[in-house]
């Protein structure tokens, strides 16, 4: 890691998740929706094999499909990728420490709620806009969308659920192409314990990525910038060090090479 170089850590927000779409994929997340119903009627949650709620369909046309996200920046290596970020296919689902060490610098406070797990380092936040180019399984999705719609009753429903949305996510490794453009904002050193104050530097940047579960590494193009980074340009790095994480975000490490750190930068 040189010295010249701007290094980050950022974990994009799956709850921010949104989406255009046509009627295909409406027709699907209906059937998710109506299994989540299902779902909720206790009678039919304790007879029902939770398997059956799980949506299962062909594949699902959505080129084009934009996905929007967000979340918080740290500085690179405040993400301990060793224990958090390690992928969950390789991990025994009976670890105590399972959720945790899948959700990629977040803590889960209550089912379906996370927060970061290193507040005291954001330094910024990111906004990201996600352009499908190619098309994805119905599978895939609705495996993602189950996990966040279908109330888990313990963890061990949780990871099961996650598990099934994870290898879903590793059929389509080196197969799903996104173009991501994405501003990164940092803010100011007025107030260290709010990360979404105004801001006067950022970095916009356009990037295309596969996806996969873990380890992959893109290139992407700086576009210029505000601040400091006015006019800025030239290549980023980007390594995804988890994906999906249990809060079904992502989380990676970004490489500006030659830019200088922003102005708040904790110790």
């Amino acid at each position: 890691m040189a010295n010249q170089d701007l290094v980050i850590d950022t974990i994009s927000d799956g709850n921010k998740f949104g989406q255009t779409n046509n009627w295909q994929l409406q027709m699907a997340l209906s059937g998710i929706k109506r299994k989540a119903i299902l779902a909720r009627i206790p009678l039919i949650s304790t007879l029902i094999p939770r398997n059956y709620l799980s949506y299962v369909g062909k594949k699902l046309p959505v080129n084009g499909m934009i996905a929007h996200g967000g979340g918080p920046i740290h500085p690179g290596g405040t993400i301990d990728d060793s224990y958090c970020c390690q992928n969950p296919l390789e991990l025994d689902p009976n670890d105590p420490d399972f959720i945790a060490k899948t959700s990629g610098g977040l803590n889960m406070i209550n089912d379906g709620e996370f927060e970061p797990a290193y507040p005291d380092k954001i330094i910024g936040n990111f906004t990201g806009n996600n352009r499908f180019l190619t098309n994805i399984s119905r599978d895939f999705l609705a495996a993602t969308i189950d996990r966040k719609v279908i109330p888990q009753k313990n963890d061990k429903q949780r990871v099961e659920a996650f598990l099934r949305s994870v290898e879903e996510c590793d059929k389509l490794d080196r197969k799903i192409i996104l173009e991501q453009t994405a501003t990164f904002a940092f803010r100011s050193a007025k107030n260290p314990n709010e990360w979404h104050e105004p801001i006067t530097d950022s970095i916009h940047c356009i990037m295309f990525f596969e996806w996969g579960v873990k380890g992959q590494k893109f290139t992407g193009t700086i576009l210029g910038g505000t601040g400091k980074y006015a006019g800025a340009s030239g290549e980023f790095h980007r390594e995804r060090l988890l994906a999906p994480n249990f809060a079904g975000a992502e989380t990676f490490r970004i490489t500006f090479p030659g830019l200088p750190r922003p102005d708040y930068w904790p110790a």
